[in-house]
């Protein structure tokens, strides 16, 4: 997968468009630069050819970055999400950083038709020695459709732990308010819908700051780094944020600041349906339906019939040389189209809307036409928007069920929390199966099951507990093991739940063995976890051994063992310990006590401790 390094284009990995219109006035004299010795010159002069990227301002960020790229050129695989906001030089930090790779390197851009649609695709044609790029990494990790975000993190997490297509380089890029969703903890009772993406991300952020430093500003205007861009943007930016300049954000506000009503409108509608829900493609007819919304009386009554087109036409217009405000997405040759225009909105207004218009009111053209036009699989986010700000439970409802018949789990569910809050449990049922389909949404079985056995349904809610139980959702075990007893079910009890130990990694090996000795198995038990522990579940071998001692066969239980501690099976050294113990064999015990205090068991070094002080002459036992 992917192209090699030197054939792509950083404008199509998306590092930002620098401004390329600089007024001539700002390098008279006083303060132009002689590039050759980077002294100032009293005098004008004609300032270089510029290229398409501005030379590079190397800062601390980039030092750790590229300690995570040498590694993978040295053979291991890894990953680095940088964190920051909009137009602080992530995406650009990411392209300079795979520069000094090698040529058997690729990079992989996966982004048709959509994002996490097309990692999950191909993440397992990805082949060693390539780069994984997530530049803008909620996009498909944080997807709500279904459990789509999470299987792209499943997918990501098994490419970096294969070896046999080692090494890879995992880069991505991701506002803070993105991380801190990927990385929270559920609150309690939830389904926990981040769990892989918090064990892929442990360890992986890079900040990246919004500012240059006053030695990195200070590097610029002394002429160490020589371009007039970057001279320009360390001369005017505000608290020294210079990549943000250099993006065309002053020109943008400007722009938004000054545009005439129609195309506020517009900009302001966009700037709303990003910050509520809406992923990066925003539907030209949601514009069209929510704008008139942000026009007084007065501004409507005095707008011209084209004046959606004039709008458009205004927010698309490049600001000195950078992308427009809000311009339409054109699919590339090769890439599927979308059913009807879509548009997106620059970064920097993104961000600038998030923090300005947080407490502004929302029209209701907006949310009607969010319900309306809005993807499917942003409809679960909008129904949050509407929730948390204090709207009628029925609108919040309505977006998640829609978002629901979309196949959207997380939506199910919440969905069918207010619903059986409320009572309507059959309906509630439904939906808590329908979320079950997602691998994080475990709980939403035992909600049904719940549900089922309040209903009289014993029989379904035992089946939906199964269910529950091989996700991995220990409470269901315990349930379900009660519901068949009471039923006097114990032998298909027992077989279920030993079979459920084979198949899980539930900790449940003391309950098969409870449930096997009341169903009268107990002579398979022994033969079933020697047979379980042979196959390296945790757990198994320590509890045959002990069973075999309770038989009174612990000479059969230190054969059996002895070869797999000397094979390096985990804990065997230590259990071979045990055995001898007790029964009586205290030098050969002692013997393996201490190779496994040399593996570096504490407790066997405390057992050593016991058996020189109760071998110790004089000494009460």
């Amino acid at each position: 997968m992917g192209r090699p390094i030197s054939q792509l284009d950083p404008f199509d990995l998306e590092v930002h468009h620098s401004v390329d219109v600089i007024p001539a006035h700002r390098f008279r004299e006083g303060w132009t630069v002689h590039y050759e010795t980077g002294l100032t010159s009293s005098r004008p002069m004609d300032p270089p050819p510029l290229s398409a990227l501005t030379p590079y301002v190397v800062r601390a960020h980039d030092r750790l970055l590229r300690d995570v790229v040498r590694r993978a050129e040295a053979g291991q695989s890894g990953m680095a999400m940088l964190v920051g906001g909009s137009s602080c030089g992530k995406t650009r930090a990411c392209w300079e950083a795979v520069q000094s790779l090698g040529d058997g390197w690729r990079l992989w851009h996966p982004f048709d038709p959509t994002r996490p649609e097309a990692a999950l695709a191909d993440i397992q044609n990805v082949g060693p020695r390539t780069v994984v790029w997530l530049n803008e990494a909620q996009h498909y990790l944080l997807s709500s459709t279904g459990s789509l975000g999470e299987r792209v993190v499943a997918g990501l997490r098994a490419l970096l732990q294969d070896q046999a297509r080692s090494p890879i380089l995992v880069l991505g890029t991701v506002w803070p308010e993105y991380w801190a969703a990927l990385t929270a903890l559920p609150k309690a009772g939830a389904p926990d819908v981040h769990e892989q993406a918090r064990k892929l991300l442990a360890g992986t952020n890079i900040s990246v700051p919004s500012s240059f430093s006053t030695a990195d500003l200070a590097a610029i205007r002394r002429g160490v780094v020589q371009d007039r861009r970057l001279l320009y943007a360390a001369q005017r930016a505000t608290d020294g944020q210079v990549t943000q300049y250099l993006a065309g954000a002053p020109a943008l506000l400007e722009r938004y600041h000054n545009a005439p009503p129609g195309a506020r409108a517009v900009l302001e509608a966009a700037m709303d349906a990003r910050r509520l829900g809406n992923g990066l493609a925003i539907p030209r007819l949601l514009l069209a339906a929510a704008a008139p919304g942000y026009l007084t009386d007065q501004e409507w009554d005095q707008s011209s019939d084209d004046w959606f087109e004039e709008a458009l036409a205004y927010t698309a217009e490049p600001c000195h040389g950078a992308r427009g405000a809000l311009t339409r997405i054109k699919p590339r040759p090769g890439q599927e189209a979308f059913g009807s225009p879509q548009y997106r909105l620059a970064d920097y207004l993104e961000q600038h809307g998030r923090h300005s218009r947080s407490n502004k009111a929302v029209p209701a053209e907006l949310w009607e036409a969010a319900f309306t036009h809005a993807h499917a699989e942003d409809l679960f986010a909008f129904g949050r928007s509407v929730r948390a700000r204090h709207h009628e439970s029925a609108d919040h409802l309505r977006f998640v069920l829609k978002a629901a018949e979309a196949g959207d789990h997380a939506a199910a569910w919440e969905a069918a929390e207010e619903l059986s809050k409320s009572g309507r449990l059959t309906q509630a049922l439904v939906l808590y199966q329908s979320a079950s389909g997602g691998a994080a949404f475990a709980v939403a079985r035992r909600k049904a099951a719940a549900l089922l056995q309040k209903l009289g349904r014993t029989g379904e809610a035992v089946d939906e507990y199964k269910k529950a139980a091989a996700q991995g959702h220990l409470s269901s075990v315990h349930t379900a093991v009660d519901l068949m007893l009471s039923q006097d079910q114990v032998a298909a009890t027992a077989a279920w739940i030993k079979q459920l130990a084979e198949q899980t990694d539930l900790d449940i090996l003391d309950t098969a063995i409870a449930l096997m000795k009341q169903a009268e198995h107990e002579v398979d038990i022994i033969r079933w976890l020697c047979d379980l522990a042979d196959r390296g579940r945790p757990g198994a071998l320590g509890r045959a051994a002990a069973l075999m001692q309770q038989a009174g066969r612990s000479e059969e239980a230190a054969v059996w063992l002895t070869p797999l501690a000397n094979n390096g099976f985990l804990g065997a050294e230590l259990l071979v310990a045990e055995v001898l113990e007790e029964d009586g064999r205290i030098d050969e015990a002692t013997e393996w006590y201490q190779r496994a205090a040399r593996s570096g068991y504490p407790s066997a070094r405390s057992a050593l401790a016991r058996l020189a002080y109760t071998q110790t002459p004089g000494t009460s036992h």
